[in-house]
């Protein structure tokens, strides 16, 4: 019993002296905004303790950031920490912290954080707001790494955490577009823009509409691209339109926010040219298993044809796969087509119905064109 009140005597006037100035600083345990670390328990730094914060690092005016100080290494038998901002406000979220009386705006652990084994890292969470008086403030961090004998001494280990910047952002950026454009290959039409800034973006629906005439405002909703909710940094989006037929196309981004709210950007236009011939080209790949494409192309044909009921209809197309018997075995296409070009699909399962390994032909009808193409399925 005498000698653990003889060590407690020792602690508490180690404590006393420090806070008396007997060494040349006043803050135990303290950040470099406010202290000079924990010299209470040894003057020296030990950079291989490991500290360092992770969280949000920018911010808005008024946000609240959650954030986490991770410490790790040194005696690891148990820890405590000391984390400041220099201009927002520092907040508690558990019971694991409490404010540091000594220090404005900083917090400290409330009682030291056993590691469950010395291999192991621990951490305390805090909550941060942003000032609306700067636009970059500063985190900072301290971690001791302890013995855990109550006696504050030169084995326990401590170490300053690298600053922790985080930009304020003084007013709601809009997400700014700064580009949106297209390119037309074959028949697909690939959409690419870019956002120098946004703030609150849900993303990106993109609409499409086909012109008809002058006054068609057919407008399709054809896919959703997220947005990166705010960030201050460019960046860049991609969506492809695949398959389309002969015609002109306008497109349009609309740009949703969280709250719902919406813009819409410019309007942009493609063309997809009519091909100048039938096409059937061979399946890919070939040999297959389980499912192969097969793209083809069909023209407009001339206002006189028979075929037509407009320039821009051939009439009724066909697609269908045969074994080598001449069988048929699964019908691809079997309607109208307008011209353009075309890719389907063909699996080797056929309603339910698993096809044998071996040579089989698909045949494209248009009209008076006829093709027939061979192609190899292996398990």
């Amino acid at each position: 019993m005498k000698i653990y009140l003889a060590l407690a005597i020792i602690f508490i006037s180690f404590v006393v002296f420090a806070y008396s100035g007997l060494f040349d600083h006043e803050l135990l345990g303290g950040t470099q905004l406010n202290g000079n670390g924990c010299v209470c328990h040894t003057t020296e730094i030990d950079t291989s303790v490991a500290v360092w914060i992770e969280g949000p690092d920018t911010l808005m005016t008024g946000e609240v950031g959650l954030y986490k100080m991770f410490l790790a290494k040194g005696p690891a038998e148990a820890g405590g920490y000391n984390v400041a901002g220099r201009f927002g406000i520092m907040s508690l979220v558990d019971s694991f912290s409490v404010w540091d009386d000594r220090a404005p705006n900083e917090l400290t652990q409330a009682f030291p954080l056993v590691f469950p084994t010395p291999q192991d890292t621990i951490y305390w969470a805090f909550a941060y707001t942003a000032p609306d008086s700067v636009l970059t403030d500063t985190l900072y961090s301290c971690g001791l790494s302890i013995v855990y004998d109550s006696i504050p001494d030169a084995r326990d280990r401590w170490n300053f955490g690298p600053k922790f910047p985080v930009t304020v952002i003084q007013s709601p950026v809009p997400v700014e577009l700064v580009s949106f454009n297209l390119l037309v290959t074959d028949n697909d039409v690939t959409l690419t823009w870019a956002t120098a800034t946004e703030t609150n973006n849900a993303g990106f629906e993109i609409e499409r509409n086909k012109k008809l005439d002058v006054r068609s405002e057919a407008w399709q909703s054809i896919g959703f691209i997220a947005g990166t909710g705010t960030i201050t940094k460019p960046h860049t989006y991609s969506y492809i339109d695949k398959n389309l037929s002969a015609g002109n196309y306008q497109y349009r981004l609309k740009q949703i926010d969280l709250d719902g709210t919406f813009q819409y950007s410019k309007t942009i236009e493609a063309e997809i040219l009519s091909p100048n011939e039938f096409v059937l080209e061979q399946n890919y790949p070939n040999p297959f298993n389980p499912v192969t494409k097969i793209r083809y192309s069909i023209p407009t044909p001339p206002s006189s044809s028979p075929l037509t009921k407009g320039r821009n209809e051939v009439g009724f197309v066909t697609l269908k796969v045969y074994d080598i018997l001449g069988n048929e075995v699964a019908t691809l296409v079997n309607e109208y087509k307008p011209a353009g070009t075309y890719e389907v699909e063909f699996q080797s399962s056929v309603n339910s119905h698993q096809l044998a390994s071996g040579v089989y032909y698909y045949q494209l009808k248009a009209g008076e064109y006829v093709q027939t193409k061979k192609m190899i399925y292996l398990k």
